[in-house]
């Protein structure tokens, strides 16, 4: 009876054991993979790069596992002497494609932009985007290129990201490269958050409780790089103008879980600026008329060139109140 009452036991321990970490791990990696395990090819609704007259000279460099990013330098033309040099970080499922009316913009306006495709993303290598935290590993590969170019070295360097790119454009700051200004727009904080985040809209609130476990699977992935999160980048680096823009209404990634909510943890608050809108959604550079056109493109619709453009268009406050920043530091 004893030995009967002891292979019980063993058995519950065995099945408690599993059900705190072997099936919550698993169901951890399964949605994990399912969300990063894949590539990303411009969409349908991006722009070409020679839908606009700018110069481009393609580039590419080796990030963190060698693995090549490809983009391009955009500029003007070969006239001008331009006021500082631009990294773009783009977003999740997005390529540097979808952001280059703003390239566009910002080069118009006497700058030149150093924008590229992330691990498994457009141009460059890699079978799949590995996971959030691989967007600030691949901006540090993309900051070592530029500190090793010659021409490009010589410039102030700005960042500007958007989404996945405005965690990249702070965590990276964890790395001590020369950043002479940074632009996040709906930007969050570090990766676990944002994956829970996501997951509960996506699947309910009960995913909260795998936290550790993306956690855990994260540090496996990537080491100590999960834990270089916006918050300490932008405190690592305190002297460094920070502006951030995010909307009340994000649906993507909500006000509490922005970099925008966390100021009063930033040391130095003086150099750090906020602009809070309350109906721009997760775009804000975009017109109204834009956000609301997007709502109404589905898998029918013919993507022309007139679509595209109409989806994007800029408000031109929203990137006047950039450009503005970026102005203020040369």
């Amino acid at each position: 009876m004893k030995k009967r009452t002891k292979v019980l036991l063993s058995i519950l321990i065995i099945f408690i054991i599993l059900l705190l970490t072997a099936i919550p791990m698993t169901i951890t990696i399964v949605a994990y993979n399912m969300n990063f395990g894949m590539r990303v090819s411009v969409s349908a609704n991006s722009f070409s790069e020679d839908d606009f007259d700018m110069l481009r000279e393609e580039v590419s460099f080796p990030s963190n596992k060698g693995q090549i990013l490809r983009g391009y330098i955009y500029r003007k033309d070969d006239t001008y002497t331009p006021k500082a040099l631009i990294v773009f970080s783009h977003g999740y499922t997005n390529t540097h494609n979808d952001y280059l009316n703003q390239i566009y913009y910002f080069v118009e306006n006497g700058y030149i932009a150093l924008a590229y495709d992330n691990t498994g993303c457009g141009m460059s290598d890699g079978d799949d985007m590995i996971g959030l935290a691989q967007s600030p590993l691949d901006l540090s590969a993309a900051l070592t290129f530029v500190e090793n170019t010659d021409e490009l070295d010589d410039y102030k360097v700005f960042l500007y990201g958007h989404s996945w790119g405005g965690y990249a454009v702070t965590a990276v700051l964890n790395y001590g490269h020369k950043v002479d200004g940074v632009v996040s727009r709906s930007g969050f904080n570090n990766s676990r958050d944002m994956l829970i985040e996501y997951g509960k809209r996506l699947y309910g609130n009960w995913l909260g409780l795998l936290s550790p476990y993306a956690y855990v699977y994260e540090k496996i992935k990537f080491g100590d790089a999960v834990d270089k999160n916006g918050i300490k980048g932008i405190n690592s680096a305190p002297n460094t103008p920070i502006l951030l823009l995010h909307s009340e209404d994000d649906g993507t990634i909500s006000l509490s879980n922005s970099l925008l909510a966390h100021k009063d943890e930033m040391i130095n608050p003086d150099r750090i600026q906020t602009i809070l809108y309350k109906d721009k959604t997760h775009d804000v550079v975009k017109t109204y008329e834009a956000i609301e056109y997007s709502k109404t493109l589905d898998e029918n619709t013919v993507y022309t060139k007139d679509v595209v453009e109409k989806s994007h268009e800029l408000d031109e406050d929203v990137m006047k109140s950039i450009l503005d920043f970026y102005d203020s530091l040369v």
